[in-house]
C-alpha cells in the first residue's frame, strides 16, 4: 500500500480497503525503521494519529474532504506549523513553536491530509547537499539499495563504515528522502533556485516548482523573497497535479499572489528607500530579471512547446565526494540548470528517468 500513488490510494481509503488509522501506522513503522536516513527533524506522531481517527470519522459518516483526506504527508521544517517546533535546521530557532500555520500547511490540513513531520534540510534553506543543518545530513534512500551497494568501491583505509552513502541533493533533501522511502505520499519543499528539484532528481521523485506568485509564501521563512516558492514532491506527476490543484489560489496574506493596485507612498517611506540606494540595486535587478523571462517568451513565442534540460549535473554523488567543495560552490553549481526559471517565475517540473545502474 505504502508503494502506490497518492491518488491510487485515495481510491483504498474511500472504498474502505485501508483506514486513515492503518496508514498513519504503516507509514509512522516505517518512519521509525528508517530514522537512520534522518529525513525527519521531527515526527509529530501523536498529531498525526489524531487527524487520521478524525479522518477516520469523516469517511464512515461518508463526508470525505476529497483526494488529500486521510493522506500521509510530510513538511520541510521552514514552513510555520502550529504547535510544532519549526526550526530551519538551526539552533537559533531551537525551541520557536509558531502560533500559526503556513498557508500552503493550512490548506493541506483543511483538505484533511495527515501530517506526519517536519522534514530535514540544509540551514535555512542554503545548500544543496541537505548536509549542512545542525541534525546532520539526510541520506539518499537510494544508498542502501542492492544495485549500489553492490558496485560501489571498496572503502578507503579509516573510512567509516556508513561513510559512502549518496547525498540527497537539496535544500528539500528531507521531504525528497521521506516520499522516496515511501514515509508518506507527498511533501513540501521550497525552492529558491532549484531546491526541490535537485533532490527531487536525486532521489528519483517528481519535483514540481509552481510559478512564483502561483501558491501563497506565507509562513515560508524566506531565503530571498522574490524567488522563495513553495515546492511540491511527490511520486508521479499526476499526485503533484493533485496537490497543486489544493495548494494554488489568492492569499491575501501574500500580496504576492494577486496584482494589487500600488499604494500611495508616505513620505518617510520615500526617505527609507532613498537611504537602502533601492534604484543601484533592486530596480537593476528586476531589469535583469525581465530580460531573462523575456528570453524564455521569445523561445517559446518562436514554436517551442517544451524545454527539457537535465536538472543536475550528475547522478546523486557519495557523501565523502560531495564535502570536498565548499557550500557556495557546490551550490552554484548544482543550480546551474534549474536557477534561470526561477529568475523568469516560470513553472518547471523536475520528473526522474530510470536510466542508471544504481
Amino acid at each position: 500500500m505504502l508503494g502506490r500513488t497518492l491518488r491510487e490510494v485515495s481510491t483504498a481509503l474511500k472504498q474502505g480497503h485501508i483506514t486513515p488509522t492503518e496508514l498513519c501506522q504503516k507509514c509512522l513503522s516505517l518512519i521509525k525503521k528508517t530514522k537512520f536516513l534522518n529525513a525527519y527533524i521531527t515526527v509529530s506522531e501523536e498529531v498525526a494519529l489524531k487527524q487520521a481517527e478524525e479522518s477516520e470519522k469523516r469517511y464512515k459518516k461518508g463526508h470525505s474532504l476529497g483526494d488529500l483526506d486521510g493522506i500521509p504527508v510530510a513538511v520541510k521544517d521552514n514552513f510555520s506549523t502550529s504547535g510544532i517546533e519549526t526550526t530551519c535546521a538551526s539552533n537559533m530557532l531551537k525551541g520557536y513553536v509558531p502560533p500559526y500555520n503556513a498557508t500552503v500547511v493550512q490548506k493541506l490540513l483543511d483538505k484533511g491530509a495527515v501530517l506526519m513531520g517536519k522534514t530535514n534540510l540544509d540551514e535555512f534553506a542554503m545548500g544543496s547537499g541537505s548536509t549542512d543543518g545542525v541534525f546532520g545530513p539526510v541520506k539518499n534512500p537510494w544508498s542502501y539499495s542492492k544495485q549500489y551497494r553492490g558496485k560501489r568501491k571498496q572503502k578507503a583505509h579509516g573510512e567509516n563504515e556508513d561513510s559512502n552513502w549518496l547525498i540527497t541533493g537539496g535544500s528539500s533533501g528531507g521531504s525528497a528522502a521521506a516520499v522516496a522511502a515511501f514515509t508518506c505520499f507527498a511533501a513540501l519543499g521550497s525552492d529558491t533556485g532549484g531546491s526541490t528539484r535537485n533532490p527531487a532528481a536525486h532521489c528519483g521523485v517528481v519535483g514540481f516548482k509552481p510559478s512564483y506568485g502561483l501558491v501563497s509564501r506565507h509562513g515560508l521563512i524566506p531565503l530571498v523573497n522574490s524567488m522563495d516558492v513553495p515546492g511540491i514532491l511527490t511520486r508521479c506527476v499526476d499526485d503533484a497535479a493533485i496537490v497543486l490543484g489544493m495548494l494554488a489560489g489568492h492569499d491575501p496574506r501574500d500580496s504576492t499572489t494577486i496584482q494589487d493596485p500600488v499604494k500611495p507612498f508616505t513620505l518617510p517611506t520615500l526617505a527609507d528607500v532613498n537611504k537602502l540606494n533601492y534604484e543601484n540595486y533592486f530596480i537593476k535587478a528586476q531589469k535583469v530579471r525581465r530580460l531573462i523571462a523575456n528570453d524564455f517568451v521569445n523561445v517559446f513565442n518562436s514554436g517551442v512547446d517544451v524545454l527539457l534540460t537535465p536538472t543536475t549535473l550528475s547522478e546523486a554523488v557519495p557523501y565523502l565526494e560531495f564535502i570536498k567543495e565548499d557550500n557556495r560552490t557546490r551550490s552554484a553549481q548544482d543550480d546551474i540548470f534549474t536557477q534561470a526559471v526561477n529568475m523568469a517565475g516560470k513553472d518547471p517540473l523536475g520528473m526522474f528517468w530510470i536510466s542508471s545502474n544504481i
